[in-house]
């Protein structure tokens, strides 16, 4: 019997052990947790974290705060189909917002 895939798994855990006991303050050790918690949820819903942030970074500024949670890990591949991919696709920029979809 081998153990290889469950150290893998908690070999980031433990590299970063030493790095965030010193994250600056508490508010930037929070900040740290909820960064790691948005990456588990994008992987656990099977997406790509780096798109899905880049995807969150993109649109957040420009989302109604009443639907935040259309741009949720788990709703977030049949929003992104709602939207324009052209003016998506551009770092800046105005995106129209489609009108509210029924998530639940």
């Amino acid at each position: 019997m081998e153990n290889n895939r469950s150290d893998r798994a908690v070999k980031s855990v433990v590299l970063g052990r030493k790095a965030w006991l010193f994250a600056g303050s508490d508010d930037h050790a929070q900040s740290t947790a909820v960064l790691f918690s948005i990456v588990a949820s994008a992987r656990l819903h099977r997406l790509d974290p780096e798109e899905y942030l880049r995807c969150l970074i993109r649109l957040v500024p420009l989302w109604p705060q009443d639907r935040m949670i259309e741009l949720a890990p788990l709703f977030c591949e049949r929003t992104r189909a709602r939207l324009d991919p052209k003016a998506f696709a551009m770092e800046l920029g105005p995106i129209e917002i489609p009108l509210c979809a029924n998530v639940v």
